[in-house]
């Protein structure tokens, strides 16, 4: 994302607090505003849109004792998607992708989420996201989300990033079918540059889920006591997604490169066509005028030339040898 864009999305500091029996949710503007929750026995989840403002970072560091090495990878939004352990706290860094409009303008967001003993901060580089199920699902007071501890929750982010990693393929799927029989059904006003959107859509979504799978294989793994062994087969589940997503992508890569090829060979065939029918036309053409060019000649001693009916029997001449032709061409099935 260009960094002037950045500047033009105001911060937005979403606070929700919860636990069995109790939910509160806050739009705060000063972090002290958080100090209170901080002793409480309830979890929350602090979600920050747009890192720009490196001095409510560093508030966020200290408040939270945040290692500086975590906030360099919080603020390089060029970051792989991987898994920090530090003592108390984990910072999982994932790419969330999504599309406002169509699958052609797909894009890509890095989000880094720390998760503690009673919290969970998540860094958004804008104020869009795919969370808010989660957020309906907070709401609900006999949620299985509100009854869990805060790794629970950071995986229900990591369940919802990746099922929008589903949502995309699914659109990219029909975008293909929907190719395909355009292009079997020689649809003249699909353009190369269409099969070649998916593709690369097919390419982003690839580079986003390979680390992602790396990085959950690694998460479920991990031994800190920050991750409960009754989590491990949630995150598993997530993992087996991933899996599951780039054995489609890679079915999916293959429908493109078979599109490509119908796609040629569809324009080869179309072409061939043009120039058979232009070879019938100029070989229909060759005798008549070899005939016109005969008689175009100036010699005076020319029988014809001045014959009543020369004109009609020579136009006579030239309808017969075309009609001849056409029908032997119809016989020989070259047309």
């Amino acid at each position: 994302m260009d960094p002037a864009s950045k500047e033009d999305n105001p911060i937005s500091l979403e606070l929700i607090c919860f636990g069995e029996g109790h939910f509160e949710k806050h739009h705060i503007t000063d972090l002290k505003q958080i100090l209170p929750f901080l002793d409480q026995e309830h979890k929350f989840w602090l979600n920050i849109s747009t890192l720009h403002n490196t001095e409510l970072l560093n508030e966020i560091k200290g408040i939270f004792d945040i290692h500086s090495m975590a906030l360099e990878d919080i603020l390089n939004t060029q970051e792989r998607p991987k898994v920090e352990v530090f003592d108390h706290f984990i910072l999982v860094v994932v790419k969330m992708l999504y599309t406002r409009t169509d699958i052609a303008d797909l894009e890509t967001e890095q989000i880094s989420i720390v998760f503690g003993k009673n919290y969970v901060i998540s860094f958004q580089e804008n104020s869009f996201d795919v969370f808010d199920g989660i957020r309906s699902r907070l709401e609900n007071p006999f949620g299985k989300i509100r009854k869990h501890g805060t790794d629970y929750f950071a995986y229900t982010l990591l369940d919802s990033i990746v099922n929008e990693y589903y949502s995309i393929l699914e659109k990219i799927t029909n975008h293909i079918e929907i190719l395909e029989e355009k292009i079997i059904h020689e649809d003249k006003k699909i353009k190369l540059g269409e099969i070649y959107t998916q593709r690369k859509s097919i390419q982003l979504l690839k580079k986003v889920i390979w680390p992602t799978r790396e990085l959950l294989s690694t998460l479920k793994k991990t031994e800190s006591f920050l991750i409960k062994r009754r989590t491990i087969p949630f995150i598993n589940d997530i993992y087996e997604q991933t899996v599951q997503i780039m054995d489609n992508l890679e079915m999916q890569r293959e429908s493109i490169t078979t599109l490509v090829e119908i796609f040629m060979t569809n324009i080869s065939l179309r072409q061939n066509d043009v120039m058979k029918t232009l070879t019938i036309i100029a070989t229909i053409f060759i005798p008549l005028t070899f005939l016109a060019g005969v008689y175009g000649m100036n010699f005076e001693n020319m029988p014809e030339l001045r014959w009543e009916y020369g004109y009609w029997f020579t136009w006579s001449i030239f309808l017969g040898i075309s009609i001849l032709m056409v029908i032997y061409f119809k016989r020989k099935r070259w047309f």
